[in-house]
């Protein structure tokens, strides 16, 4: 009797190769504890089809044939999370999302690859694959054929759906940056152009995006309301810490910011510099921001 037949599209012979090792690893695991079945993988063109019979009436008795299932829609899920994870994203952002420019796509496929990898470990990924074993399981124990792209179209909804998360996310973090760097664009030239105020400010970076504006006597500065649209646009915005910071500089327009700063590559630093440019200076030791640091343990 056939315990099951399992048909999967390969598209390169890296991903046939690749499918022949899992299925050559599942298929020892399971002559080894179970000598009698017969297992096969045949190559037709580009479809691999997996077989596996039994003859044996007392393997039915005793019930080994969900174990058999199991060891299959693993083997599969591993398989689909591996080498079909990746052109199912492609699929989701090319049907779903209108990004003609290539650069753009990667950029977000790049975001999704992010997304995934960082769950590789456990919780989504794993989430994944329980999802996927489950899913082929139960199909395996309805119909012993199975054609794995057609399973992903027709019996994977909730694993799709996870994945159209993931895309949707990565589209709008990749629009939230490219809104972000547009109008980081803006304020430097509007900073270019701008005729300074104050001759100096610094700026405490005292971890993460905590920051603290300082005038040339290490006083607080104070935040001068301006008419101009560029500030006015900022006061509108969600702001976060740096957001804030930027406001304050720009409404004094200083001749020369000093970061003080023990993490110079941090993104907030950075974006700081990349906004005022050349009236950047950074501080990596002096005497005005070394207290403050031995007394934070920065130093």
């Amino acid at each position: 009797m056939e315990l099951f037949s399992i048909a999967a599209r390969t598209f390169s012979p890296r991903e046939a190769e690749e499918y022949k090792r899992m299925v050559s690893e599942a298929n020892q695991v399971l002559h080894n504890k179970y000598k009698s079945l017969a297992i096969s993988c045949t190559v037709h063109e580009d479809m691999m089809l997996w077989s596996c019979r039994e003859d044996d009436p007392r393997f039915f008795k005793e019930h080994h044939l969900q174990q058999v299932y199991a060891a299959a829609a693993k083997t599969v899920a591993h398989y689909i999370l591996q080498e079909k994870e990746q052109r199912l994203i492609e699929k989701i952002l090319a049907d779903d999302f209108d990004f003609p420019d290539p650069e753009e796509k990667e950029q977000i496929l790049k975001h999704c690859r992010m997304s995934l990898e960082k769950s590789s470990e456990g919780g989504a990924w794993s989430r994944r694959y329980d999802m996927l074993v489950r899913g082929i399981k139960q199909c395996l124990s309805e119909r012993p054929l199975l054609h794995v792209d057609g399973f992903l179209t027709f019996r994977a909804a909730a694993y799709i759906k996870e994945l159209k998360e993931v895309v949707e996310y990565a589209v709008d973090e990749f629009l939230m940056d490219r809104q972000y760097e547009e109008f980081v664009s803006i304020l430097k030239y509007f900073v270019y152009f701008q005729q300074p105020q104050v001759p100096i400010a610094h700026v405490i970076h005292k971890g993460g995006q905590d920051l603290l504006v300082l005038d040339g006597d290490l006083r607080p500065l104070e935040y001068r309301h301006d008419e101009g649209v560029v500030v006015e646009r900022l006061d509108q915005q969600d702001l976060q810490m740096e957001d804030t910071v930027v406001t304050t500089l720009i409404s004094v327009s200083p001749a020369k910011i000093v970061i003080h700063t023990r993490e110079p590559h941090m993104t907030v630093v950075r974006t700081l510099m990349q906004i005022f440019d050349e009236r950047v200076e950074i501080c990596r030791y002096c005497p005005d921001c070394h207290a403050y640091f031995r007394e934070t343990g920065k130093i």
